[in-house]
């Protein structure tokens, strides 16, 4: 496993440098009994995949929430890895990075129904996404969503620079 770098922290925002990630996909509803168990079962797929691959077991969960629509998300849950563990991605498994570029914390912490409204409240237009990373002791056994951080991309909380109508 690669180790996980440090974010270079530009003013309000963090610049993440974006990591191999093995990842699934999974749209389900927003009921915490519904992601849960599409993340248990990802985390299933994914454990498979890298006992294959002999790879270590993995020392961070992500989780990227995109399309939130009303009642549905759609889920990439993924494991940081190294290149070669993603180059061998295939079927269910797909090979990317983890979410890169400046980024802010948009909520502390919470349980999934916040973090599910934080989403819900992007502005339209904009990147549909915002991510959280969870420690091996939080996701190993998946019970009730973990508190965490939750991330989006800093241009959404950049402030408005149009000129006021006269």
């Amino acid at each position: 496993m690669s180790p996980i770098p440090q974010p270079a922290r530009t003013g309000e925002a963090t610049d993440y440098q974006g990591r191999p990630l093995v990842y699934v996909v999974r749209f389900c509803g927003t009921e915490e009994s519904s992601v849960a168990s599409a993340i248990r079962q990802g985390i299933g797929v994914l454990d498979s995949f890298l006992q294959r691959q002999g790879a270590d077991e993995p020392s961070e969960l992500v989780i990227v929430y995109r399309n939130r629509l009303p009642g549905a998300v759609t889920l990439q849950i993924g494991f940081p890895v190294d290149q070669r563990i993603a180059n061998a991605a295939a079927g269910e498994v797909f090979a990317g990075l983890t979410p890169s570029g400046p980024m802010i914390e948009i909520l502390p912490g919470g349980d999934l129904e916040e973090v599910l409204s934080v989403g819900a409240r992007l502005p339209e237009g904009g990147p549909s996404l915002t991510w959280q990373t969870f420690r091996p002791s939080d996701f190993r056994p998946w019970r009730a969503h973990p508190s965490a951080p939750v991330m989006a991309p800093a241009e959404l909380g950049a402030p408005d620079t149009r000129p006021e109508p006269s």
